[in-house]
């Protein structure tokens, strides 16, 4: 169990009682540290993704599905851009930290499974290491990531930090766009009884993956996010709210939603 200062405790009492910040302010380092460590993570996981999606333009099945991928990676790149600026105007320095890594690496095995390790030394969410293989998986990968991506950035919309609350509205809306892709895209795979099994099969590799990107239901890390006003919910409410949608539309599909143990996920790095 985490042990806070006197000083650590004021601040998260201000903050409770509408304490807000911006690029200028003059930052608490246990506030400071934990905001960087989240804008490093969205930062790099949408422009890994972007370049991710990105072989896809040409790959796509047809001419209106490439236009819309081509629409995905620009927004995914936008958003990246937008939260890099955010990071500039806090002293970091983007451009060096965008050269020293391989943003396009991804894991060598399709069937890989990580858990909740890393594979590399960027910041993104650890689901960007993986393929994305078949066009099932681009499909699959709107269906579930930009859902779950969608309700973790919902739960910073009131962040305490100002110029990230005034950049998520937007891209929120723009990953609905995307989750919108991903709901039609599978529930018309899933009406064909031969495309659904092998949409099944690639459901059951993506679903742990997904689920780990919520993060451990326990540990004090999501807590000093909800008390610095980072963070509205824990990690296992967040999970909760995706999965009750997810269940909802696959029963409705015909489609079965993997078992999910947490305790079960790999925590050693064979990658690193």
């Amino acid at each position: 169990m985490r042990e806070y200062t006197n000083e650590d405790l004021k601040l998260f009492e201000e903050i409770k009682n509408g304490k807000t910040f911006d690029a200028n302010s003059e930052m608490p380092e246990i506030y400071r540290k934990n905001l960087l460590n989240l804008l490093w993570m969205q930062a790099d996981s949408e422009y890994a993704g972007g370049l991710g999606y990105m072989p896809w333009i040409a790959k796509a099945p047809n001419a209106h599905e490439r236009v819309l991928v081509a629409q995905i990676v620009k927004d995914e790149m936008r958003h990246a851009h937008v939260i890099y600026k955010i990071l500039d105007d806090l002293g970091e320095k983007t451009h060096d930290h965008m050269l020293a890594h391989e943003f396009d690496w991804r894991l060598p095995d399709d069937l890989a499974n990580i858990g909740f390790s890393r594979a590399k030394k960027d910041k993104r969410v650890n689901i960007f290491y993986y393929q994305i293989t078949h066009w099932e998986d681009f499909c699959l990968f709107n269906f579930l990531m930009d859902r779950a991506a969608g309700h973790v950035l919902e739960d910073t919309l009131n962040s305490s930090f100002i110029p990230w609350k005034n950049a998520i509205g937007t891209i929120c809306k723009e990953e609905h766009m995307h989750l919108a892709h991903g709901d039609k895209t599978v529930k018309e795979m899933a009406k064909n009884p031969e495309k659904r099994a092998f949409l099944q099969d690639r459901l059951n590799i993506w679903w742990p993956r997904v689920m780990n990107t919520f993060g451990k239901s326990t540990g004090s890390g999501n807590d000093i996010y909800q008390k610095l006003g980072l963070k509205n919910r824990s990690n296992a409410e967040v999970r909760a709210a995706f999965v009750k949608e997810i269940n909802d539309k696959c029963a409705e599909w015909g489609l079965k939603v993997p078992d999910y143990v947490e305790s079960a996920q790999p925590t050693e790095n064979a990658y690193h």
